[in-house]
């Protein structure tokens, strides 16, 4: 094999495993409430992958709200009873 052929399939498994790794990367960095353009680093050969990885790791995420806690349609209305027994009581 001649250098331009192992060239070319070098390049051709980097992309495709650019290609499998940009859609989680994107929901991370989404579900972080980071930059969404980071991702985009994983498309250079050979740094992309630890510059991405460095800038998770180095970068102070933002402290982003509680989620209220999903529950059942019964669960909710059991407890918002039970509240208004609680404040007809008092």
């Amino acid at each position: 094999m001649d250098l331009g052929t192992d060239l070319v399939n070098s390049l051709m498994i980097h992309l495709g495993v650019t290609a499998l790794l940009l859609w989680p990367a994107y929901r991370l960095v989404i579900r972080a409430g980071l930059p969404r353009r980071w991702p985009l680093w994983l498309a250079l050969p050979l740094l992309g992958p630890v510059i991405f990885l460095v800038l998770l790791a180095k970068t102070p995420w933002p402290v982003l709200p509680v989620r209220p806690p999903k529950m059942h349609p019964r669960e909710r209305l059991k407890r918002e009873r039970a509240a208004a027994q609680a404040a007809a009581s008092e």
